[in-house]
């Protein structure tokens, strides 16, 4: 059969146009922080391709692609895309959280078919805000305080573990226990998480934060379930967390200033630094607290005053938040291998963690999403 003229120039055309869109993103110059927690690389060279880091070396070692695209970091800081891991995500939030660096979140309670449509769509090619994953509704008891859109009720062993099996059969991310389950229908939730080899975090009243992690619960959101002024209370929580692997999502930006509950839960969280790193960033934004990006930088401002290094507060939104999210292997690290998530800074972030405020460039999965 003869291939018309015009449609050989169409096939050629969208070769090239596809050759051209795979070409290697380059970024040279500035200094690396990798969110492994190493000692920051001056003057690297950090190549992506097709959408993944291909190799991190110096820029004076590196001979770079001739079709290379090129951006030139001099004088900047590169950190990884960060991961605000307590979001109720909707729409309207997406070009504020990319243009504060944050390129993946966490939602952590919504309408189940709504924010599955919203993750399908995070994840297409040209996606215009952060990538999402989804707890999809908080499980909660029979009268659930947000009411039937965005929780579903149980109250027994069986309706817990039938509707945890219910969610993972839908393909959600992780798992989220609610105020009113008692510690025996957190612990039948937790239970189908871990066959399923699933995340499972709480926020938590009935059920003691000890009892939920000894349950199986990997992250206390909110750092509820006990009495952070209790130093005992704290000890043992602290030493929990650490033997268990689990995480706490304080959302220190939501207390009030003058509460002495924020002044507990600072000296709490000074327990869980270096080498544990159980501390991970979340902000809680939603329709109450509509400023995406800008509440996650502050929280980490927040964890720097409660004694974490600027280093674990920047791994705190990225590396670490990949452990709980269950995406070590590929997100949270400037490393060969994973998805090409960067923020360029134009201020360093070690000697100042308000720095985090400073984007400049944002790049998810190898392409530039805003540029200051």
């Amino acid at each position: 059969m003869r291939v018309p003229a015009a449609a050989v120039a169409l096939i050629v055309f969208g070769a090239l146009a596809a050759t051209a869109a795979e070409a290697p993103l380059v970024i040279v110059g500035g200094t690396l922080v990798d969110g492994t927690g190493r000692a920051p690389l001056a003057d690297p060279a950090i190549v992506i391709q097709d959408g993944r880091i291909a190799r991190v070396t110096t820029s004076a070692g590196e001979s770079m692609p001739a079709d290379a695209r090129r951006i030139e970091a001099r004088g900047k800081w590169i950190i990884p895309g960060l991961i605000d891991m307590h979001v109720h995500y909707y729409e309207w939030m997406n070009e504020a959280f990319l243009q504060h660096g944050v390129t993946t979140v966490r939602d952590v309670g919504n309408n189940l078919e709504r924010i599955l449509e919203l993750r399908r769509q995070s994840r297409s090619s040209d996606a215009k805000g952060p990538r999402v994953f989804t707890c999809g509704p908080l499980i909660d008891g029979p009268l659930p305080r947000h009411g039937t859109g965005i929780s579903v009720s149980v109250s027994t062993e069986n309706e817990a573990r039938e509707i945890a099996r219910q969610l993972i059969a839908r393909g959600v991310d992780c798992l989220k226990v609610y105020e009113q389950l008692t510690p025996g229908l957190v612990r039948a939730i937790a239970d189908e998480a871990q066959r399923a080899g699933m995340p499972v975090t709480a926020h938590l009243r009935d059920t003691p934060a000890a009892a939920a992690l000894e349950a199986g619960v990997t992250g206390l959101e909110h750092a509820l379930g006990f009495e952070a002024c209790d130093e005992r209370a704290g000890a043992d929580v602290a030493r929990l967390l650490a033997a268990r692997g689990a995480y706490v999502v304080p959302t220190l930006v939501v207390l009030d200033p003058l509460a002495p509950r924020l002044a507990c839960l600072k000296r709490f969280l000074g327990r869980l630094t270096r080498p544990e790193r159980r501390v991970v960033a979340g902000s809680d934004t939603a329709n109450l607290r509509p400023r995406p990006g800008v509440l996650l930088h502050r929280e980490l401002e927040l964890l720097v005053e409660a004694g974490l290094s600027s280093q674990d507060a920047v791994m705190a939104a990225t590396s670490t938040a990949a452990g709980l999210l269950g995406q070590r292997a590929t997100l949270g690290t400037i490393e060969p291998g994973k998805t090409a998530d960067l923020v360029i800074l134009r201020g360093d972030p070690l000697g100042s963690i308000a720095e985090i405020r400073s984007v400049d460039v944002v790049i998810r999965d190898g392409r530039v999403v805003w540029r200051k």
